[in-house]
């Protein structure tokens, strides 16, 4: 049966695109079908079919097409194909009296879906192949078996099921498509209270900044007093006798790390001062107007009083 089909495939091959027939791309398409029909690979010789028919619509090749469905048991879409085949050419066309007996063998192998749905311009799919939109002019023509249709809306959930259909039966379906989800609603409130919490100032910045000003000035003095105090006693090693050289360099150097370390503490110090009072004063400009603060700058000190 398959060698038979190939040799007929390439006769019409043969006779249908000629040398000088300005469509030869659908020629190259339908011989591509020609050969993967010949190989088996079905679905692989109805794409390139379908391609040679929509570059150069003819009649011969709608009998290439319908065949190929027939062999992959798609008898609803073979049975729509061979009608157009007979619809479209004359009563002295080839093959016509083999598509007419294929035609009727097909009729025994297909039914009808009465697909009910309360959708408007969705796309109806069997078997997920696309067969129409709704709403339908009649019932859809199906292949025997089980099948699977599917009411596609967009921006609306989709509804499928499936149905046993035997040959000449008439199966109805309902399908319901849900409505669209209505938006969320949104409490008129909800919005500025998250929003102004949200952009809340917080007090964490500059507390932290002068707690942390606060340590560096303690330390800073704290080693202040240790350098004063080590100085003396550098001092005092220069007076006395005996005294070696050593000593005088180890004492020197103590002193001279404390002063750099006291140094270094008074320099953070003042930088953490300066970012804590810049801090405040953002605070400040951030609250309400009766929750002012503000900032005052003395001796050896930093005060700050407000309301908080």
């Amino acid at each position: 049966m398959r060698a038979f089909l190939a040799a007929a495939l390439l006769l019409v091959a043969s006779s249908a695109w000629a040398d000088d027939n300005p469509s030869r791309e659908a020629g190259k398409h339908f011989q591509r079908g020609v050969d993967l029909y010949a190989d088996g690979d079905f679905r692989g010789a109805l794409v390139e079919f379908k391609k040679a028919y929509a570059v150069w619509p003819r009649a011969n090749v709608l009998y290439d097409i319908g065949q190929t469905e027939f062999q992959l048991l798609d008898y609803a879409e073979a049975l729509k194909t061979m009608e157009r085949y007979l619809a479209e050419t004359g009563p002295n066309a080839a093959h016509r009296s083999e598509v007419e007996a294929t035609v009727e063998t097909l009729r025994g192998r297909v039914g009808k879906v009465a697909l009910s749905t309360d959708a408007v311009g969705c796309e109806i799919s069997v078997d997920d192949q696309p067969v129409g939109a709704t709403p339908l002019d009649g019932p859809l023509m199906v292949s025997i078996g089980t099948r699977r249709i599917a009411v596609t809306c967009p921006g609306r959930p989709g509804a499928s099921g499936r149905v046993e259909v035997a040959a000449g039966d008439t199966v109805r379906l309902e399908l319901k498509v849900p409505a669209p989800a209505p938006a969320a609603l949104r409490g008129p409130s909800l919005t500025p209270v998250a929003s102004a919490k949200s952009h809340e100032p917080s007090k964490n910045g500059y507390i932290t900044g002068w707690v942390v000003t606060g340590a560096l000035l303690l330390a800073t003095v704290g080693v202040g007093s240790a350098t004063l105090v080590e100085q003396g006693h550098l001092e005092d090693m220069k007076k006395s006798f005996p005294v070696t050289r050593a000593a005088l360099d180890k004492q020197s150097a103590l002193t001279t790390g404390l002063a750099i370390t006291s140094d270094v503490l008074g320099a953070a110090a003042l930088a953490a001062a300066a970012t804590s009072t810049w801090l405040t004063i953002k605070y400040g400009k951030e609250t309400a107007p009766h929750n002012k603060l503000r900032v005052g700058v003395a001796p050896g000190a930093v005060t700050v009083s407000g309301r908080f």
